[in-house]
């Protein structure tokens, strides 16, 4: 939390930000967190941001808490509260023209960052060195931190600070009269502002864009940013801005001849003074104001305010507004007759001015930002190689990615094919088995109409059998014992045609009853059934049948052998009826799981059309036909008799066991 409050202050005193940065509110909790705090590292930041919090209306008192802090860090052995103190305390040593000594705090101050490997606070202190630096008039070397400290935050990518640094190297570049690289630097520390919307960036930035282009006599494009800079400084409420804006619009007045309005804008500068005292910005009003009085020829008053900046330069180790001081007071001095003093300013002015403009200077920021460049590019190139490494790798991770969600598709493709070929399968079964069990149901119906019908013709040929059969025995019996008792009868032609017509009606009733329960078909299977019954109705005048039946053919159940047995009878009785055929054939033939049926005859046959109805006795045929698993087909044409075939599947009939 301290530390946060360190920053911030750090940052607000810096940027010449309002002296009062905390309350009396403010202050007073800080001292009671002191009053509880034993002595550690705790206790060194939050004496830092006490100290800060009487910035700077109170110097005297920060500078004895400064002090203690100081202390305290040493005591406890903690180079960081030591190098945390030199940046902050380097701002009363401004305050008081020690600048060569707070320099000397600040570059130690960077090698305890270097040492703690600190970067944040390492490239903040590189800044305030650089500072220093500028401030005493070694723009080298100022380059040469702000360039190493601007290296620091491109590293750690640290767009605040970068912004700051490009406009302070904008500020070096102007010195040193480099118009175009100035104006390049502070146009990239104006669009790092408005990138992160840094308002205050935005300002610095323009303030130095402005120099730039009243440097080169671009006086209405300085003028537009000194205003743009003033409109933003009073949306910010920072009357530092706002003064430094007026003070370099006068500036700009003056290089223009504009002396009304220098004077104006120099008098508000002064007026706004009152409430900032900033020592630069003293020492440049006192300058400007000064040289507005002399052109007003109020020579007594311009000369006290020209002394006053001299002197506030030469406090405060400022060479740049020092060598402008002297050639103001030069010009001030000759006009009022004193030239000896007049030429010893002048001399003063051409050797300051050698030394902070000439030639070695400018070349050594030359080749420090040249060198800078340099290493930029390298690193810039160095960092697309990466770039370029690390694309190539995420293309080869992006194929490896892609390559295994290729096969994890056709994995999973294939998994989905073959559980669908599972399901599919599972449903086919399903399907079949309910088909089955469907065709098992049908038969199981028919088998239980067969069996009541078999009952029914069961019942049928016994009474036949034994009644009708045994009722006519006895007349025959009877007539035969007649023909005994009466000769006559013997020789009697009605009564021998009467006993041959018993004879026939005795062997149809035996007929009849065996039709209608063949014994056979159970004892001796489904083949010798159909043979003894193609036999028993083929009659050799009026129809023969031909009955190809082998063994072979094997047992099958009971009830589905009688069902065929019932479907042979009923084709062949529909020969008898309908056919007219002189010639019929009965077929039975078995192949692995298929048992054919083939009934044919060469009768008067039937016309297939389209829309030709089949009759009752065909559907029921049909229906028997498919519930036992089999298929009809039948084939006709008028005059070309007709052909019956009849396949069953029996893989789902159950052989019958023959023990």
């Amino acid at each position: 939390m301290f530390k946060k409050i360190l920053f911030a202050v750090c940052l607000i005193v810096m940027q010449g930000i309002s002296a009062r940065a905390f309350n009396t509110a403010a202050q007073d909790s800080l001292f009671r967190v002191l009053q509880h705090q034993k002595a550690d590292t705790g206790r060194v930041n939050t004496l830092l941001a006490y100290a800060m919090s009487y910035m700077p209306d109170s110097m005297r008192k920060a500078d004895g808490i400064f002090r203690e802090a100081l202390r305290l860090s040493r005591q406890l052995n903690y180079p960081k509260g030591v190098a945390d103190f030199a940046c902050y305390y380097m701002y009363i040593q401004d305050m008081q023209g020690q600048n060569e000594e707070s320099l000397f705090m600040v570059d130690n101050a960077v090698k305890i960052y270097a040492g703690l490997r600190d970067t944040v606070n390492l490239m903040r202190a590189m800044s305030f060195s650089g500072n220093e630096h500028h401030q005493l008039g070694n723009y080298s070397a100022a380059a040469s931190r702000y360039l190493e400290a601007l290296k620091l935050s491109d590293a750690t990518k640290d767009s605040l600070f970068s912004g700051l640094m490009n406009n302070n190297l904008a500020t070096i570049f102007i010195i040193l009269k480099d118009y175009n690289k100035a104006f390049q630097y502070a146009e990239k520390a104006y669009r790092n502002g408005v990138a992160i919307g840094n308002k205050r960036r935005i300002t610095s930035a323009l303030i130095t864009m402005g120099s730039c282009m009243v440097a080169q006599k671009r006086y209405p494009e300085g003028e537009q940013y000194y205003y743009k800079a003033i409109h933003i400084g009073h949306d910010l409420e920072d009357s530092a801005y706002v003064l430094k804006a007026h003070v370099n619009l006068g500036n700009l007045y003056f290089e223009q001849d504009k002396r009304p309005e220098a004077y104006q804008q120099y008098a508000q500068s002064l007026e706004l003074s009152r409430k900032f005292p900033d020592p630069d910005m003293l020492t440049y009003i006192y300058l400007g104001y000064g040289r507005e009085l002399f052109n007003l020829k109020k020579y007594a008053e311009a000369l006290s305010y020209v002394e006053k900046a001299i002197t506030m330069a030469r406090q405060y180790k400022s060479s740049n507004e020092l060598r402008w001081a002297y050639l103001v007071a030069s010009n001030l001095k000759a006009t009022m007759g004193y030239y000896e003093q007049a030429f010893a300013l002048r001399e003063q002015y051409e050797a300051l001015n050698d030394s902070l403009t000439g030639d070695a200077a400018r070349n050594n920021v030359m080749l420090l930002e040249i060198q800078y460049q340099s290493e930029k590019k390298d690193r810039e190139l160095t960092a697309k190689e990466l770039q370029l490494a690390r694309k190539d790798l995420q293309i080869q991770q992006k194929n490896m990615w892609i390559f295994l969600f290729l096969i994890a598709a056709v994995l999973l493709l294939a998994t989905a094919f073959f559980i669908w070929q599972r399901l599919k399968h599972r449903t086919r079964l399903q399907e079949q088995q309910l088909h089955t069990m469907e065709a098992e149901k049908t038969v199981q119906v028919l088998e239980a109409m067969i069996q009541g019908e078999e009952k029914e013709r069961t019942r049928l040929s016994k009474d036949l059998h034994d009644g009708v059969g045994g009722l006519l025995s006895a007349v025959k019996m009877h007539f035969g014992a007649l023909k005994h008792e009466q000769p006559a009868l013997k020789t009697d032609n009605s009564f021998s045609h009467a006993m041959g017509m018993l004879d026939d009606a005795i062997g149809e009733v035996r007929k009849t009853a065996h039709n209608l329960m063949p014994e056979l078909l159970a004892r001796m299977g489904l083949a010798e059934a159909v043979r003894f019954y193609c036999r028993n109705v083929s009659h050799s005048r009026h129809l023969t049948i031909s009955c190809y039946a082998p063994d072979t053919i094997g047992r099958f159940k009971g009830n589905f052998e009688l069902s065929v047995y019932r479907i042979v009878q009923e084709l062949v009785n529909n020969i008898i009826k309908h056919s007219q055929a002189t010639e019929a054939l009965v077929q039975l033939t078995r192949q692995d799981h298929l048992l054919s049926i083939t009934v044919e005859d060469n009768g008067i046959g039937f016309q297939e059309t389209r829309d030709a109805q089949p009759g009752m006795g065909l559907n029921a045929l049909q229906s028997r036909i498919r519930a036992l698993n089999g298929n009809l087909e039948i084939a006709a044409a008028h005059g070309q008799g007709t052909t019956a075939y009849i396949e069953f599947n029996i893989a789902i009939m159950q052989l019958a066991e023959i023990g």
